[in-house]
This record gives structure tokens, C-alpha cells and sequence, in this order.
């Protein structure tokens, strides 16, 4: 039995430059980090009989690949011309259609997994990045860009450059430990108990999209200030430059917030609790990753409004095999 582990992935400046009409047109550019909240995938060739073992949500025991009901596992099955023998389990630590990036995680993990299993070591974690990117975005036809995938395989604290013409370079940052344990320490991730379609909100971008590009101009222009703030463990610059790309993001589409999670942000930021923060994701629902000014103040202000929240670690890896037995 081979286990992989896969992280989910948080958006932290230029997160939409990864999207086909931007990068296409002016190169995307991005900052995005994996952290202690993971997709797990168990795989098994099965030793008696033929038949494909699915165990999601629900579980399957078919002899057809075609009908196996979770599309991701389908899809990436059918790349792999898997069609027999097999048996797949899959489990996460955190809510799917969150923002967090648990499709691509998924997806990166059943990639890693099934080359492990097949006794293939040949694919860095740039092509394992690829292959996820081809089933979701081209064989499925789910829309995003390449920021998921990209993060699920590399993992770490990451600049990535990606040039009009698709191909992507990944930067690790340097930042000192207790830099990055000061952020750690002020960053709130606190779930809007509401989930939502990423790809309806991708395509309503598209509507405007001489408005939508200069948006994510603007966007782009502040991941160097953000890196900046990032590096000098500078919470309150963070926090601001949060709140200025919220507010920059809801202008893309009326899809990407509405009046309940705009309530939301406002009784945060009226608890004087934070500095600003941002929707991670698509948009729509999921995760407000908010800075804080006083930890200790913002958990009992929390806990009192029975607000579900995380406290985050960044990671420095990506996509991982955990257990490697014969059974």
C-alpha cells in the first residue's frame, strides 16, 4: 500500500495572475505557501481480483472505469490507462469547495501516487505539476490556473513567475524561522461556513475583461510589496495589503462576494480585532485569512462568536509519500 500526502495550498499576493486570459497577455506572477492541512490517497493494487475499489464520500467496487462517479479519480485513472486492479482510498482534513485548493491537491496526490505505484520515478515535481494541470484544466475542463497544482507538488513558501506562453518558474523565499513564526502567529484563517464554484466565478471575470485585466494588474503590482512586508515579518503592511487586494478582488465580479460575506469581513474588522484581510480562492465563500492585531484578544473574540477558525504552519514540502508497504 503506498499513502501520499498532500497539502493544501494558501494564496498570499497575485493570486488570479495564473488564470490563461491574464498570464496569456501579460504573464502571471504570484505568492503562495502549503500548510499543516492535507488530502491523503491510499493506493493498492488489488491481488485477487480484477475489479477497481473507489472509497471517497461513498464507496464503489466496479469493474468499469468509465463509471466511477468522482471525475478527478476518473479522469486520472483513465491517463494513466489504469483500468483493472486497483484500489483507491482518499480522505482530507479540511471542508472541499473552501478556496483552499483541494481539487488540485487531490489531484496531484492521485498523480503521485499512481507513478509510485507504478514504479515510475522519472517525474519531477514540475511534470507531476503538469500532468494535474492536463486532467483538470484540459481533459476535465475545470477552470483555474496553475496556481494549485503548482503548489501541491512544490509546496514551501513560493514566488512563481509564469511566462505568457505557459511555461513557470518556482522561487523559494528566504525568510528567516522567527520571521516567519512572528507571521504564523497572526495569521487567522476563519471559515465562512459557505462553499462556492470556482468555476462559475472564473468565468464571470470574463465579462469585462479589459476591467478584469487592469484589476489584476494592479493585483500583480502588490506581490513585490507584499514580498517586502513578507520577508521583514512586517504584520500590519500585510494585513493592509490584504485588505487592499480584497477590495480590488470584489470589483472583478459580483459573483466573488455578496452581502452576507461582505457582513462577514465587516463584523471582523469592526471587532477591531484585525488589520485586513482577504477571501482565499476563487471567491464566493470558503476561508477569510485575516491578520490580526493582538492574538491572544482575537481567540477569545472568536471562540465568543462561535466563529470556526485555524491557526496555521507553513510547510516546506509538497506532495509526499508517507507509507510505502507491502501488504
Amino acid at each position: 500500500m503506498i499513502i501520499i500526502r498532500t497539502p493544501y495550498r494558501i494564496p498570499l499576493a497575485g493570486g488570479g495572475t495564473d488564470l490563461d486570459f491574464y498570464y496569456k497577455k501579460k504573464g502571471g506572477l504570484f505568492i503562495s505557501g502549503t500548510f499543516n492541512q492535507y488530502i491523503f490517497v491510499s493506493l493498492l493494487q488489488r491481488p485477487i481480483d480484477s475489479k477497481i475499489s473507489i472509497q471517497t464520500f461513498n464507496t464503489q467496487i466496479l469493474n468499469d472505469v468509465h463509471k466511477v462517479k468522482n471525475k478527478i479519480v476518473r479522469e486520472t485513472l483513465n491517463y494513466f490507462k489504469i483500468k483493472k486492479k486497483i484500489q483507491i482510498g482518499t480522505f482530507s482534513t479540511l471542508p472541499s469547495s473552501s478556496g483552499l485548493g483541494s481539487s488540485s491537491s487531490l489531484t496531484v496526490g492521485l498523480v503521485n501516487g499512481i507513478l509510485k505505484l507504478l514504479n515510475n520515478k522519472k517525474k519531477n515535481k514540475k511534470e507531476i505539476a503538469k500532468i494535474a494541470f492536463k486532467i483538470e484544466r484540459v481533459r476535465l475542463g475545470l477552470k483555474g490556473g496553475w496556481q494549485d497544482q503548482i503548489m501541491a507538488s512544490f509546496g514551501g513558501l513560493n514566488k512563481v513567475r509564469i511566462k505568457k506562453n505557459g511555461q513557470f518558474e518556482v522561487q523559494k523565499i528566504n525568510i528567516k524561522k522567527t520571521i516567519l513564526k512572528k507571521i504564523e502567529k497572526y495569521f487567522f484563517l476563519i471559515y465562512t461556513e459557505k462553499t462556492r464554484n470556482s468555476s462559475k466565478i472564473i468565468n464571470s471575470q470574463k465579462k469585462n475583461i479589459i476591467n478584469t485585466i487592469d484589476i489584476y494588474d494592479r493585483i500583480k503590482n502588490l506581490v513585490v510589496e507584499f514580498e517586502k512586508a513578507l520577508k521583514k515579518g512586517n504584520s500590519i503592511q500585510i494585513g493592509k495589503i490584504f485588505n487592499e487586494q480584497w477590495n480590488l478582488k470584489k470589483k472583478l465580479s459580483s459573483n466573488i462576494s455578496s452581502s452576507k460575506i461582505n457582513k462577514f469581513y465587516e463584523k471582523l474588522m469592526m471587532s477591531n480585532n484585525f488589520v485586513g484581510g482577504k477571501l482565499i480562492g476563487a471567491g464566493g465563500g470558503g476561508f477569510f485569512l485575516m491578520v490580526s492585531k493582538n492574538p491572544n484578544k482575537t481567540i477569545s473574540f472568536l471562540k465568543k462568536n462561535n466563529l470556526n477558525f485555524l491557526k496555521l504552519r507553513f510547510t516546506n514540502s509538497g506532495t509526499s509519500q508517507i507509507v510505502n508497504s507491502n501488504v
